[in-house]
């Protein structure tokens, strides 16, 4: 089995990636993050290797998870916007992330 891991280098994803690796070492995990202020790829270093791949773009480029899609079973979907306080300044990251990319 395959899946891909929305955010998968942030807290939350990172710990699910973990999880997965020590307890099914049968899957193969592709995280697709956008390394932003919530996303670090020193979360997964430890990991990456045959069984978890880095993908590094953005749930909303709806090309690049159309070309993942076909080559995962299932998609664990963590990416989110989270600093909600960011969103007073600016709150189109948050639309595009939180709600639109989630209706690709």
């Amino acid at each position: 089995m395959k899946i891909m891991v929305t955010g998968g280098a942030g807290f939350i994803g990172s710990n699910f990636v973990h999880y997965v690796v020590d307890n099914h070492p049968d899957v193969d995990i592709v995280v697709l993050d956008k390394l932003t202020y919530a996303g670090n790829k020193a979360n997964i270093a430890d990991v990456l290797g045959d069984h978890v791949k880095l993908v590094v773009g953005d749930i909303c480029d709806a090309e690049l998870v159309d070309k993942l899609m076909p080559e995962v079973d299932a998609v664990v979907h963590y990416a989110a916007e989270s600093h909600n306080d960011n969103s007073l300044k600016d709150p189109s990251p948050f639309i595009q992330t939180n709600i639109v990319a989630r209706t690709l």
